[in-house]
C-alpha cells in the first residue's frame, strides 16, 4: 500500500517490487502501490523517469523482468488476455484509422466486446456528437484525444489508462480534456494518469506517485504530498515603491511569519508554516492596507517536485 492513510477502497491494481531492465539499463526499479477502486491514480515524473514502462507491463503490453502485478485479482504475466477484457488504454501516441469518421472508429471497438456501451451515450458524455460524423483526420488534436477516450470507454472497463493525455494541446483543450477526466472518475472508472504537468495532478489525482529514474520517490494523496514536501506558504506583500508604507506591513508579518524577506522588485513575504497563521496574517494586512495588492500563496505540486527532484519538468517533460 502506499503511506496514505485515506486507502479504504477495494484495490483494482497492487504491483511489487515491479522491476523492468533492457540490458544493463535500468527502466523500472522496484516499484510498488495499490490502486484503490474508483479513484484517479497519477504516475508523475519527467521524460524518461519509467512512467509508460510501468503501465505498459500493468497493460500487459511488456513482461516484467521481476516482481509481480496484478490487475482485477488477475497476474500480467499469466492471464494477459483476461486482463486486456476489463481494461481501456489510451496511449500517448495514439493513432486510429483517419478516414473513419469519430461513430465509426467508437463502433468498431465497441463491435469487439458481448458487452460494453452504448456508442451514442459514449459520445454524448464525452461531448462528441456534434463531431460524430466526421472523419478522425479532419479533428484537431483535443477531439482526437477524446475519440480515443471513447473508444476506450466504450467497452465499459473496469480501469482506464491515460498516458499523458494533454501533452501537445493548448490550454483550453487541456482544460476540457480535464473535465472529460472528471466526468469519467465521477461515472465510478478507475483511471490511472501518467503526466509531467503537476497543475493536471493537482486538478485530477486523488493519489500520486512520483518517479525519477525508475524509482518511487514518494506516494500520497495530493494534499499530503502537498503538505509533507511544498514547503512554506507565503504570504506576499506587493510593492509600491511607497517605502513608508511598508513600515506598516512589516512588522505585521515579523510578528507572524518564521521568515520574512524582501524581494529584487520590493515586495515583502513571510514564510508560514502553518496555513491558520497565515491566513491570520493575511486578514489583518489586508484590515490595515486597503487596496494595497496582498497575496497568500500556498504550496504545490510544483514546489513537492522541486523539493523531491531538484527542478521540475518543463512543458515538454525535460527537465535541464
Amino acid at each position: 500500500m502506499g503511506s496514505s492513510d485515506t486507502d479504504t477502497g477495494e484495490s483494482v491494481i497492487e504491483v511489487s517490487n515491479l522491476r523492468k531492465t533492457y540490458g544493463e539499463t535500468v527502466a523500472v526499479d522496484g516499484v510498488s502501490f495499490d490502486i484503490q477502486a474508483e479513484e484517479v491514480f497519477a504516475l508523475v515524473g519527467p521524460n524518461g523517469a519509467g512512467k509508460t514502462t510501468t503501465v505498459e507491463m500493468i497493460e500487459c503490453l511488456r513482461t516484467p523482468t521481476a516482481g509481480s502485478a496484478l490487475v482485477l485479482g488477475e497476474d500480467v504475466t499469466t492471464n494477459a488476455h483476461s486482463i486486456k477484457a476489463e481494461i481501456g488504454v489510451v496511449p500517448q501516441s495514439f493513432h486510429t484509422f483517419d478516414r473513419l469518421s469519430v461513430r465509426e472508429n467508437v463502433t468498431l471497438i465497441r463491435r469487439m466486446y458481448d458487452d460494453g456501451l452504448s456508442v451514442d451515450a459514449v459520445l454524448d458524455e464525452l461531448d462528441l456528437t456534434e463531431w460524430a460524423e466526421t472523419s478522425f483526420q479532419s479533428l484537431s488534436g483535443g477531439l482526437q484525444r477524446r475519440t480515443g477516450m471513447a473508444m476506450a470507454l466504450v467497452s465499459d472497463p473496469a480501469v482506464l489508462f491515460l498516458d499523458e493525455p494533454t501533452t501537445g494541446l493548448d490550454p483550453d483543450a487541456r482544460r476540457t480534456t480535464w473535465e472529460q477526466i472528471e466526468g469519467l472518475a465521477d461515472r465510478g472508472t478507475t483511471v490511472v494518469l501518467t503526466t509531467h504537468y503537476m497543475e493536471e495532478v493537482e486538478r485530477l489525482a486523488d493519489r500520486a506517485a512520483l518517479l525519477l529514474d525508475g524509482r518511487i520517490e514518494a506516494i500520497d494523496t495530493v494534499p499530503n504530498l502537498i503538505d509533507r514536501y511544498g514547503g512554506a506558504i507565503k504570504v506576499v506583500v506587493r510593492s509600491t515603491g511607497e517605502s513608508a508604507e511598508d513600515e506598516v506591513f512589516e512588522p505585521i508579518l515579523e510578528d507572524a511569519a518564521s521568515e520574512v524577506y524582501r524581494t529584487e522588485t520590493g515586495d515583502i513575504v513571510g514564510l508560514f508554516e502553518d496555513r491558520g497563521r497565515a491566513q491570520e496574517a493575511y486578514s489583518r494586512l489586508h484590515q490595515e492596507g486597503e487596496g494595497r495588492a496582498i497575496d497568500l500563496i500556498s504550496a504545490g505540486m510544483e514546489d513537492v517536485f522541486l523539493q523531491l527532484a531538484g527542478a521540475t519538468p518543463d512543458a515538454r517533460g525535460e527537465i535541464e
